[in-house]
């Protein structure tokens, strides 16, 4: 098994990585559709298979063997993206991910040690308890053959009967009611993969998220980093409903995650659906941004005043261009929806339960249960903690809006500015007064 020929033989003593990178080895195997050569830099390590590479966006490798018949091979070996869970353990422990067909299953693992992904410490052999495929072909006679297909003709023969009656049932009371006969959805009986187009230059290259309805891959799109967000058939509703809000006139913002296309396909060729390509960030969500790093005053300053901009964009509605752009309620803001860019400010995304507002109608308010700041802001009596508090008012009518909120971190961001707001603005939403702008910033960092 290539489990045993120690891939560390291979790679030569002299390379190592520096202390802030991580160092792995890459191999990617002929048919492998997408390549993940773009996450780190190749080192020239030999004139051949496997080479070295060096991280540039985490500290993490990964692997993937496909295990056929108790033999092992190779399929992909490289960096990840980004640090995910799993990727603090020092060696390689693979665990079963997928079964491309009965005979073989994959395997992947994730490890944070230089090198670690050259190996593997063990595969469960096919047919062992935990790994798909673990129950056996048994012999079946041609009589229980015959027997199974009879009674499965029954069985369709029976719910197709009792759908008819159902259908002449409901008909039947719905003019007995007066009422209208119910008519076929629009969506029923039409072909979806007509209306998208293929993308064969799309790649797919690994996993960053798994939700309820969709699955989010890092991939690559005509040679740029992409976010692909797979649905499942059973899901089309939600893909047309965040589809139709992605293509709205006038969605375009800095601190709205970009939409690039509506398309079709998959990683493999039995994984094929709708999907959404988006713009990627690599350094993922705020969550993840805020448990690996610590923010000084000035980027929590910039990542809360970038946040406020991108929700007072969706909410406000406005003609710009001709083209008009109605308010929009994202219903599901939090840390794991908000993703870091490059220049350490913040994009939304994940517009999967955002509702388009009525016009001119104030989105509906509710009571929501006032959170207990963090110590170091909430002890201060500074404007933030100000800020804070004004945002959980008691009194719906009180609170301050998206707009409100961005002016004022705005004003104090730039206290030499905060005269240029409008005179017009409402009163829970003028402007700091000069005191609280000149007053200094806490020093210790901040967690927003």
């Amino acid at each position: 098994m290539l489990g045993t020929l120690g891939l560390w033989a291979l790679l030569p003593k002299a390379v190592q990585a520096p202390p802030s990178k991580r160092t792995c080895v890459f191999f990617e195997a002929p048919g492998v559709r997408g390549s993940t050569k773009t996450l780190g830099k190749l080192l020239d390590a030999g004139p051949g298979p496997p080479r070295v590479i060096r991280c540039l966006y985490s500290h993490c490798c990964f692997g993937i063997w496909n295990l056929t018949q108790d033999q092992a091979q190779v399929e992909m070996q490289g960096c990840r993206d980004s640090d995910e869970p799993g990727c603090e353990s020092p060696r390689c422990d693979p665990s079963p991910r997928a079964q491309p067909s009965p005979s073989s299953t994959l395997f992947t693992c994730s490890c944070g040690t230089d090198f670690c992904n050259a190996n593997y410490s063990h595969l469960p052999p096919l047919g062992s308890p935990g790994t798909p495929g673990s129950q056996g072909p048994q012999a079946i006679s041609g009589e229980s053959i015959w027997m199974a297909l009879v009674l499965l003709g029954l069985f369709l023969l029976l719910l197709l009967l009792g759908s008819i009656i159902l259908a002449l049932l409901q008909r039947k009371a719905c003019r007995v009611r007066g009422g209208p006969v119910p008519e076929p959805e629009p969506d029923a009986g039409r072909d979806w993969s007509a209306e998208l187009p293929e993308l064969p230059e799309l790649c797919f290259s690994q996993v960053i998220r798994e939700g309820g309805h969709a699955v989010v891959w890092a991939g690559q799109l005509q040679g740029e980093l992409v976010a692909i967000k797979t649905f499942p058939l059973r899901a089309m509703a939600q893909f047309h409903a965040e589809r139709a809000l992605y293509e709205l006139a006038g969605l375009q913002h800095d601190h709205i995650v970009r939409f690039i296309t509506a398309s079709r396909g998959g990683p493999g060729p039995l994984h094929c659906g709708p999907l959404l390509v988006l713009e990627l960030h690599p350094k993922g969500s705020l969550c993840h941004y805020l448990t690996q790093h610590t923010s000084d005053w000035g980027r929590s300053l910039r990542m809360a005043l970038s946040l406020a901009q991108g929700l007072a964009f969706l909410h406000e509605e406005r003609w710009q261009d001709g083209q008009y752009k109605p308010g929009i309620a994202h219903r599901d803001l939090s840390s794991q929806n908000v993703l870091i860019r490059e220049d350490g400010s913040c994009a939304i995304g994940d517009l999967g339960l955002a509702l388009v507002l009525p016009g001119l109608t104030p989105p509906p308010t509710w009571v929501p249960t006032r959170p207990q700041g963090p110590a170091a802001i909430m002890e201060d009596p500074g404007v933030l903690r100000e800020i804070l508090e004004d945002c959980w008012d008691a009194d719906p009518e009180a609170r301050l809006t998206a707009e409100c909120v961005q002016q004022r971190l705005a004003a104090l961001a730039h206290p030499q500015e905060a005269h240029l707001f409008p005179e017009g603005c409402s009163h829970s939403c003028l402007p700091l007064c000069a005191e609280d702008c000149l007053s200094t910033p806490p020093h210790h960092p901040s967690p927003l």
